[in-house]
C-alpha cells in the first residue's frame, strides 16, 4: 500500500471583525460589530540573540536565540458607520436633540457674495440644520431683507447666502429661524492617536476551515488618507494599523477551531 498523505487545507479567508474598546483603567466596554472588512493582516517579526565561538580561528555561530517577538498588522473597513469613524479619529461620538427652539435676532457680520452658517458658535462649530422660517433683517431697524433678491436660503443645511446687487451690505445683520426638532449623531476627533481594546474575528471561509481568532489586547492606529470627496466610483475605506500586545494573564492571539456536534 502506498503513502496515504493528509489532505492540503486551502484557505480564502472571511469573517466578521468586533473591536471591543477599552474603558480609562483598561476594561472591556462591549464589541464593535466593524461591518465590511476587506482586508485583515498579521505580520510577525522576531529579533535574535546570536553567539559564536571564539575558540578556534574561525568564528562559528554556536547558538542563536529568539529574545523578542513583534505583532503588527493592519486592518482596511469600508463600513463608514459613526462608530468606525470614531475609532478611525481616536475620538467620541454622540447622540444630539435639536430642539425646536426659535431664534431671534442672531447677529452677524456680513459681506456680500458670501455664505454664512446658521447657529454656528464655538460649542456648535457646524451650526443647525433644518430651519424653517428664515428671515435677515436691518441690524439697527429690523426691517427684513427680501429673500431671492437680497439673500438666498437653503433649508436642509441651514445656509444663507447674501446676494451681491442686493440691499444687503457689508456689516451686521439679524437672522431669525427656527430649527426642526430631531436628533443626529456627532462624531468629534480625541486627544489620542491610538485606541486600545481586544479584537475578535467570527471567520466565515469560502474555503478552509474556519477559525475564531481573538486577541485580548491590541492597539489600532489610524493611518492612510480618508478621501472626504473623491473622483471616481471606488468606495472609501478606513485604514488602521494594528499593534498586537502581550495582555496580562493571558497570550496574545488565540486562534480556534469549532468543535463539530458527535465528534
Amino acid at each position: 500500500m502506498g503513502m496515504v498523505y493528509a489532505k492540503n487545507e486551502y484557505a480564502i479567508p472571511r469573517g466578521r471583525v468586533f473591536f471591543d474598546p477599552f474603558d480609562a483603567n483598561g476594561n472591556p466596554t462591549g464589541e464593535i460589530a466593524m461591518g465590511n472588512c476587506p482586508g485583515l493582516n498579521l505580520s510577525i517579526e522576531t529579533t535574535k540573540a546570536e553567539h559564536f565561538s571564539s575558540e578556534k580561528g574561525l568564528r562559528e555561530k554556536d547558538e542563536s536565540l529568539i529574545v523578542e517577538v513583534n505583532r503588527t498588522g493592519s486592518v482596511n473597513c469600508d463600513n463608514f458607520s459613526a462608530a468606525n469613524f470614531a475609532l478611525w479619529l481616536s475620538g467620541t461620538r454622540a447622540t444630539v436633540n435639536q430642539a425646536a427652539t426659535a431664534v431671534v435676532g442672531e447677529v452677524r457680520s456680513v459681506v456680500p457674495g458670501r455664505f454664512y452658517q446658521l447657529g454656528a458658535k464655538a460649542a456648535n462649530p457646524l451650526g443647525v440644520r433644518n430651519v424653517t422660517a428664515v428671515a435677515v433683517k436691518n441690524a439697527d431697524t429690523s426691517t427684513p431683507y427680501t429673500a431671492g433678491t437680497d439673500y438666498n436660503v437653503d433649508p436642509e443645511t441651514g445656509r444663507v447666502q447674501i446676494i451681491v446687487g442686493g440691499a444687503i451690505v457689508a456689516g451686521n445683520v439679524k437672522f431669525d429661524y427656527t430649527p426642526v426638532a430631531g436628533t443626529y449623531e456627532t462624531v468629534r476627533s480625541g486627544a489620542t492617536a491610538e485606541t486600545q481594546g481586544a479584537l475578535r474575528i467570527v471567520a466565515d471561509n469560502a474555503s478552509g476551515a474556519n477559525r475564531d481568532f481573538y486577541m485580548p489586547k491590541v492597539t489600532l492606529t489610524p493611518t492612510g488618507d480618508l478621501p472626504i470627496i473623491a473622483d471616481g466610483t471606488d468606495f472609501v475605506q478606513m485604514q488602521f494599523g494594528l499593534e498586537v500586545l502581550k495582555a496580562a494573564n493571558a497570550e496574545a492571539i488565540y486562534a480556534d477551531g469549532r468543535p463539530v456536534p458527535g465528534v
